[in-house]
């Protein structure tokens, strides 16, 4: 198995993995939201690999193409967002939780 899939790979075949049976490249390539170009080198590099299986011009996953999604996606796909984190500049007083607060209207 090739371990060196990158973000549009894993892109493309959780589309695929998602879909109950198989898709249209035109498809995938609307819901990926790749460009044409990146989509279809990548589309190219799975079917080569065959990781994608393409019958009746319709893509499916091959067996070998979901263990390798089900293995790399999370390593890939998830990781920490940082503009998730609210900056420290921006955080305000800790209240206590028997505190009673009242908001400034003025500010709202």
């Amino acid at each position: 198995m090739k371990t060196n899939l990158g973000r549009a790979d894993y892109f493309v075949m959780r589309v695929l993995y998602d879909s109950s049976s198989g898709l249209q490249p035109y498809t995938i390539l609307q819901r990926s939201r790749l460009s044409g170009e990146v989509f279809f080198k990548t589309f190219n590099r799975l079917v080569s690999e065959g990781l994608v299986i393409e019958k009746n011009s319709l893509l499916y996953l091959s067996p070998q193409g979901k263990a390798s999604f089900l293995e790399g996606s999370s390593k890939v796909m998830s990781g920490a967002k940082s503009w998730r984190e609210v900056p420290t500049n921006m955080r305000g007083p800790k209240l206590d939780q028997d505190n009673f607060y009242v908001p400034n209207i003025s500010i709202m």
